[in-house]
């Protein structure tokens, strides 16, 4: 089984994406920094939604975290 790293996965494209792959039995790692751009309730119900689907193959994770200052952008 393959590991796929997301990033921005609790917004609009990342939150599908991961759910999608997930549905696909592939490993995948979600990175957000859940910032409030727009609902951060909304994209709390969307990891919950990920962590829910992936309960039966415990095939995703989450890391809160900000790349941006990894990256030293």
């Amino acid at each position: 089984m393959k590991n796929i790293i997301v990033t921005g996965c609790a917004g609009f494209i990342g939150y599908h994406l991961s759910l999608k792959l997930i549905n696909q039995n592939f490993n995948v790692i979600g990175i957000d920094m859940i910032n409030d751009y727009y609902d951060i309730k909304l994209k709390n119900d969307r990891l919950k939604n990920l962590k829910n689907q992936s309960k039966k193959n415990k095939n995703f994770k989450f890391y809160k975290i900000n790349i941006s200052n990894k990256l030293k952008l």
